[in-house]
């Protein structure tokens, strides 16, 4: 049998290797030559984020490849002209329907010789099912990648692959449906979440969080926000990437209200899956999933290892929301185990406490700490 495994001692000073890293190239999301992944749930604009990525690239002097498993060739033609290609950009991009996985001839030939800088793959969930693969095998995950992307990659053409995520909010996470080594085989990884869906005659915004980024150019939490407006009379829609709005998400920010609930419902009831905690404890779904993320990462929770493939969810340390500013005496003053607001039995969802008069237990207290701190 041919030994197929080649071994090779590479000197990493050779000229050949110095690539420094390059910010990115399209909408200020995409490089040049690296794996991407978008994912997101229906009716987050996946396909169409992903041909405003294509024209830029067209209209950026680069070709384009789309390998289409989800809408057609006439709902494609029909969204690039809504988007404002040309009928000459329409026949740039080399489109491409395939009801089989190719091998490295047909790549060749179809894409690497034709000088394509970008390869767009819609979605991810056609792709496997056209090479007779599973998506949540690791073994599959990695073939996958051996066929479809890494000849691209290591001819130097990026690829963006679009993916879904689980349908049930609950189980959802950040990241796209399948094994964990889809996030391990791409460079970069975008989260699309339509805060206000697009419709005919009205406008969109598409919010893109950063999952992934190793060369480390983009934005994190949210990497960038597109903006989509569909022309009342002609329904064309114009499109723009911009920074995401500082108060939408900004650096720093906690779900503090709801790392607080979560941390005193484990105390009372001991470990539990994450999905339990998140149908116990009210709030809004995806904020307790942050919240359940920030305990972990800041060591606040830790997992309890078991048999099943969900670890347990435990309290290792309690995690109390900071005491709010909201007196003269507040500053310099010893913290309080628990703040000086009732839970409110309402609040926004995302973990936030809705603001009320104090109640005559905290101006009392108030007036004792200040007595105290010598006020």
């Amino acid at each position: 049998m041919e030994n197929t495994v080649s071994w090779q001692v590479l000197n990493l000073t050779a000229p050949e290797f110095a690539k420094p890293s390059e910010p990115p190239w399209l909408c200020g999301l995409i490089y040049r030559a690296k794996r991407h992944a978008i994912s997101g749930p229906p009716e987050a604009a996946k396909t169409l984020a992903a041909l405003t990525i294509a024209l830029e690239a067209r209209r950026h002097g680069a070709l384009v490849a789309f390998i289409d498993f989800e809408s057609g060739p006439a709902e494609t033609r029909r969204l690039l002209e809504d988007l404002g290609a040309t009928a000459e950009e329409i026949a740039d991009v080399l489109y491409i329907e395939a009801d089989s996985p190719p091998d490295e001839s047909d790549l060749e030939r179809w894409i690497i010789a034709q000088g394509v800088e970008l390869t767009i793959i819609d979605a991810a969930a056609g792709a496997y099912e056209a090479s007779g693969l599973d998506e949540m095998k690791r073994g599959d995950i990695e073939k996958f990648a051996r066929t479809w992307v890494q000849p691209l990659w290591r001819a130097d053409i990026a690829t963006l692959l679009v993916d879904h995520v689980v349908k049930n909010a609950d189980n959802r996470g950040k990241f796209a449906i399948g094994g964990e080594r889809k996030l391990g085989g791409v460079d970069v990884h975008l989260g699309l979440h339509a805060v206000k869906q697009l419709h005919r005659g009205g406008d969109g915004l598409i919010r893109i969080s950063t999952h992934k980024d190793r060369p480390a150019w983009l934005s994190r939490p949210t990497a960038a926000e597109l903006v989509l407006r569909s022309d009342p009379k002609t329904h064309a829609i114009s499109w723009d990437y911009r920074q995401p709005a500082a108060e939408s998400e900004p650096e720093g920010w906690r779900p503090t209200a709801l790392m607080e609930r979560v941390s005193r419902h484990l105390e009372q009831h001991g470990p539990k899956l994450k999905t339990a905690i998140y149908d116990d404890v009210k709030g809004k779904t995806e904020y307790l999933v942050e919240a359940v993320a920030f305990l972990l990462q800041d060591g606040y929770a830790l997992p309890v290892e078991g048999k099943g493939r969900s670890p347990q969810i435990r309290i290792d340390k309690p995690y109390r929301e900071p005491f709010p500013d909201v007196s003269p005496f507040s500053q310099g003053l010893v913290n309080r185990d628990v703040s000086p607001f009732p839970s409110s039995k309402e609040g926004t969802g995302n973990g936030s406490r809705p603001h009320h008069e104090p109640t005559a237990e905290d101006l009392e207290w108030w007036a004792a700490a200040a007595r105290e701190a010598g006020a």
